[in-house]
């Protein structure tokens, strides 16, 4: 159980903190920032592209949460068929400490197809020869705030939000930026793409984004007692790898498993501290996982056992 006196140390750590950190901000109203403290956001120069600042005036989308203005695919009309629409928001990692968890966090709400269009989020870390979908990803820290049931896999396989939910909703994508600086800057792509059925829908809208960082998921519980932490070690597939939370730059360099013989039957590059990994589709048995560190390695016995 915590003591009062490090409750008390973990709010003042906190509070100071925030002080002393770049705050991002952009709430698409012209004035509301400065140039060097806001969330720039690059729309896709594409003529056909949906994404719009400005004040909306739809059915659902018809005030945005601080206004008068919002990002949305059209102000004024229903997002068209056989579309893709995207904008960029773009991390640097200079701008905050090693051992940061970075947050990017809006407002949205949603009108979409279900099954048939979707908002995709993805990010790059090798200035768009690969994007890797932010959804169901064991290299995002966190990723919340939003209605399960928006969380759709559409027909196209792609994991996105879809549905509708006219509610403000407070999301929050958070990454480890100690795994993030290992690249010279981190790109997200926030994309509408739609099938080719006609529909009456309003498409996806976002205010008040900031980007900053957070010590809610690392700083307000327990500490961990242990320097890593693995688990469940019985599994059908997934398994857990966490790190004890260091105040400085942290991650895993590599990672391999072995099985019974000592033989490398899997090997995993860079990754963040807090990280999983599916060992499914290797025979059952007994396997030992080594994790190296920047700090050390350990090794530690994984049994896969089919369901």
């Amino acid at each position: 159980m915590k003591t009062i006196s490090s409750i008390v140390f973990n709010i003042l750590f906190i509070s100071c903190f925030a002080q002393s950190e770049f705050n991002f901000s952009q709430y698409f109203d012209g004035a509301d920032t400065a140039m060097s403290t806001s969330v720039l956001i690059q729309i896709d120069s594409d003529s056909l592209n949906l994404w719009q600042i400005g004040k909306p005036d739809k059915l659902y989308f018809n005030k945005a949460a601080t206004e008068p203005n919002v990002l949305v695919t059209d102000t004024l009309n229903y997002y068209p068929s056989n579309n893709i629409s995207s904008f960029f928001v773009k991390i640097d990692p200079i701008w905050f400490q090693d051992w940061a968890i970075i947050a990017l966090q809006w407002k949205q709400k949603l009108d979409i197809e279900k099954h048939e269009d979707g908002g995709i989020i993805e990010y790059t870390n090798d200035g768009g020869v690969t994007w890797n979908n932010v959804f169901n990803n064991p290299a995002v820290n966190n990723f919340y705030g939003y209605d399960e049931s928006n969380k759709d896999t559409l027909n196209t396989g792609e994991i996105a939000f879809s549905g509708t939910d006219t509610t403000w909703r407070d999301i929050w994508l958070c990454m480890d930026n100690s795994y993030l600086s290992i690249w010279d800057s981190t790109l997200f792509r926030f994309t509408l793409k739609t099938d080719t059925l006609e529909n009456t829908k309003e498409g996806w809208m976002i205010d008040n984004m900031t980007m900053h960082t957070t010590l809610l998921h690392v700083g307000i519980h327990d500490k961990q007692t242990e320097y890593l932490k693995v688990y469940p070690t019985i599994t059908n597939g997934i398994v857990h790898i966490e790190a004890e939370k260091l105040f400085e730059f942290h991650i895993i360099e590599s990672m391999q498993l072995f099985n019974i013989k000592g033989e490398i039957v899997k090997n995993y590059g860079r990754s963040p501290t807090k990280f999983y990994i599916d060992i499914d589709g290797h025979p059952d048995g007994l396997y030992y996982l080594k994790i190296n560190t920047n700090k050390r390695s350990m090794t530690f016995p994984v049994i896969l056992e089919s369901p």
